[in-house]
């Protein structure tokens, strides 16, 4: 059975660090968690899928609000270790995001994936996200 609690401590926020790696591998330690820290003073949540008393995955998010999109959550990060998936670790995530977003009058739950990432937007897809739009960024040095 999987179970999701926040992560709020600096010391599991580092503990974390070597799933949240798998995602975005370019990350160094020191980094994320000074990162993760600061975006948690700004709304920014951590969320861990646990297997007992192991972290198997994580999910970051935020509650918005856009003209295009009304009252939202924003996934930011979504990882479930490469150990651990197909397991269910990342529907139960996706799950508990959606009750979250309800309890907090969120009309929509939305994130960015990867165009690489073939196996992630199947599973989204199963999910019932819909792709809906593109897209775009530019880098500025």
């Amino acid at each position: 059975m999987v179970k999701v609690e926040e992560i709020t401590s600096t010391e599991l926020i580092a503990s974390a660090f070597q799933i949240m790696q798998q995602l975005r591998p370019d990350l160094e330690k020191t980094h994320y968690v000074s990162a993760v820290v600061r975006q948690r003073e700004r709304g920014y949540k951590l969320m861990g899928a646990y297997h007992g008393k192991t972290l198997v995955a994580l999910m970051g998010f935020w509650v918005g609000e856009k003209l295009a999109w009304g009252k939202h959550v924003y996934i930011d990060d979504l990882i479930v270790d490469e150990t651990y998936r197909s397991k269910n670790a990342g529907k139960v995530l996706l799950e508990w995001v959606t009750d979250y977003a309800k309890q907090h009058q969120c009309q929509q739950v939305h994130l960015d994936s990867g165009v690489q990432r073939f196996g992630a937007h199947k599973f989204y897809l199963r999910e019932d996200f819909i792709i809906a739009s593109h897209h775009f960024a530019k880098k500025l040095n």
